[in-house]
């Protein structure tokens, strides 16, 4: 928007509050002079009450995500003033005042209840609604038709219509009804507010609790009131008793006022306090900073990949996002935009800044957020704005996260790959070619044991031994990355059969679950833990160590990896690392920490799963 049409907007828009102020504090300053001329400071409050509802719920009318409840907190602002009009007791105006104060409680009360959205947000404000308006309303109207002025504290020469009038007992016996039902009222309203309060989240709260423990305030007053504003039919104490009340509920509407301002000074500085928040724009500062601009801890950005409509999370990890809501930008109206049930998400693409080198059509990011934040689409529409720069900074690293995301796949597939086909290779080398081997060692054995001439018997001996020597140097490849125990019985089994084959048995060597993991990651953590036993095993037998007692080998699962830990007095980081090929291109990892006591830990990591 350019400067000079900002300007004019805020110069419209103050001088449309000053002539409202001024208008609305004339009316309801004449329709309560009788009792104003008597009591000045009084109407100060009370004028104040009319005043800020007016101009708070035209301010609210002005945002669409707003304007129903605008509208009537400026209905109830309007309707104030109409209660003074018993100060006069004449005429009509005495039946304008009692209806014109019931209207005024069961709108403003309304308005708050949908503050700062446009809709109720459930069964029980619905039906608090309906029961109010049956209760002032409706009420108010029966004591009218069954009643004499002089009973509600009026002259009874004023205009009064009472086509069902009753005795004086049946009207008392109907008023004290209605007393408890007017106090049943503003405390249910102090019910909802606590539970509107304990349920609101982010932004929600910042907005709204303040506003409904204030209005909760005025509940409690008009309840503690209500009873000695009907039981004493003297126009004097009626007045009183509307007086106070009205001084009581200055509080919520300045509170109104407070907190909309408030949200004026977030919405002009939210470029400066995103900018604080990001720093060096990275993806996991810039989503970080949003968290904190708009109050939303589960807020998420998906940026897209140029010339694709692929979109990847933080980690470079590729999501499916509605189409409807991002690419069209569907904005919800009516209820379905105040539905926030569990699992729903709002996404708020976020455009390129227009005339920016390089920006393409489409989306640069999209954020999921809280749906709760639909009813504060102005915050939100700031915070993309001032974000869209940072944001297209931070995709060129998610680019790169994205790709690196997509190597490690492909390396982990090819991990996979060789995995099997090692594991089909050990199998024929297994099955045929040892066996083989093994077949014709006892063939060349039996011969040579058939024939007579010593040089020949030496030759096939020789050749005998070559097979057997053969059969075994296959067992020593085979055997130690795939051994057919660990294919068939799992990691522990593999691992004790291992030790026990290296002479390192020992009651607190190993420490590992006899479940089964994913048969790619104990592959991997196999050979790793396999070479750190041979490395300790070696010590052993030279006698740098003694065997099980200096070291633990522990593997466990964390969340989606499998950890094994090696603690040992013999350096066994450079053995683990050898063979920890295979877990990292899985993903994996390999850390070598210190331990006191000279001894150290090697940590071996892979994806399970």
């Amino acid at each position: 928007m350019p400067v000079g049409s900002g300007r004019s907007a805020t110069a419209r828009l103050a001088a449309s509050t000053t002539a409202t102020t001024l208008l609305v504090a004339a009316a309801a300053v004449a329709a309560g002079w009788p009792y104003w001329a008597d009591h000045p400071l009084a109407a100060v409050p009370n004028v104040g009450v009319a005043v800020a509802l007016v101009v708070a719920g035209l301010l609210l009318c002005g945002d669409p995500a707003s304007w129903r409840c605008g509208a009537l907190l400026a209905l109830g602002g309007l309707c104030c003033p109409l209660t003074w009009l018993m100060s006069w007791d004449t005429g009509p105006l005495p039946l304008i005042a009692v209806l014109g104060q019931s209207a005024y409680w069961m709108v403003y009360a309304w308005g708050l209840l949908l503050y700062p959205g446009n809709t109720l947000r459930g069964r029980a404000d619905r039906w608090w609604v309906t029961a109010t308006a049956v209760i002032l309303l409706g009420g108010q109207a029966l004591t009218v038709v069954i009643s004499r002025p002089s009973w509600n504290g009026f002259t009874d020469g004023v205009l009064w219509p009472a086509p069902l009038l009753v005795g004086r007992g049946r009207f008392e016996a109907v008023l004290d009804v209605l007393l408890v039902l007017y106090v049943l009222v503003p405390a249910a309203f102090v019910l909802l507010a606590v539970v509107r309060i304990r349920a609101a989240r982010g932004l929600e709260r910042m907005v709204a609790g303040p506003v409904l423990l204030s209005a909760g305030f005025v509940a409690l007053v008009a309840a503690v009131t209500y009873p000695g504003l009907m039981a004493e039919p003297e126009l004097g104490r009626i007045e009183d008793a509307v007086a106070l009340q009205g001084a009581a509920s200055i509080v919520a509407p300045v509170v109104l006022l407070a907190v909309g301002a408030h949200r004026r000074l977030l919405l002009a500085t939210t470029a400066d306090r995103l900018g604080r928040e990001i720093g060096s724009p990275t993806p996991a500062s810039v989503r970080a900073a949003l968290r904190t601009v708009l109050r939303d801890p589960t807020l998420e950005v998906y940026y897209r990949q140029p010339d694709t409509e692929v979109f990847v999370d933080l980690h470079g990890r590729v999501v499916e996002l509605p189409p409807e809501d991002h690419r069209g930008e569907r904005e919800d109206r009516g209820r379905r935009e105040d539905r926030s049930g569990p699992g729903r998400r709002w996404y708020v693409p976020v455009r390129p800044v227009a005339g920016a080198p390089g920006s393409v059509p489409g989306p640069v990011a999209v954020l999921s957020v809280d749906p709760v934040l639909r009813r504060h689409r102005p915050q939100v529409a700031a915070a993309v704005v001032a974000a869209a720069t940072v944001l297209e900074q931070a995709r060129a690293q998610s680019r790169l996260r994205a790709q690196l995301v997509r190597l490690g796949e492909t390396r982990r597939r090819a991990a996979r790959v060789q995995a099997r086909e090692w594991a089909l290779v050990g199998r024929e080398l297994d099955d045929g070619v040892r066996r083989r081997l093994a077949e014709l060692a006892a063939a060349a054995g039996d011969v040579a044991r058939t024939v007579s001439e010593p040089a020949t018997a030496r030759a096939l001996a020789e050749i005998g031994a070559g097979l057997r020597a053969a059969h075994g140097e296959l067992a020593d490849i085979v055997r130690p990355g795939h051994p057919a125990v660990l294919e068939r019985d799992g990691l522990l089994p593999a691992l004790e059969s291992l030790a026990a084959a290296l002479g390192l048995c020992g009651q607190n060597l190993l420490w590992v679950p006899a479940g089964r993991f994913d048969v790619t990651a104990e592959r991997a953590m196999y050979a790793a833990l396999a070479a750190a036993l041979r490395t300790i095993a070696a010590a052993t037998a030279t006698g740098a160590a003694t065997g099980a007692g200096a070291a633990r080998v522990e593997v466990r699962a964390e969340g989606a990896m499998l950890v094994g830990e090696i603690t040992s007095a013999v350096p066994v980081a450079g053995g683990v690392r050898a063979a920890a090929d295979h877990a990292r291109a899985l993903g994996g990892s390999v850390a070598v920490h210190g331990v006191a006591g000279g001894t150290t830990t090697t940590r071996v990591t892979v994806p399970c799963g």
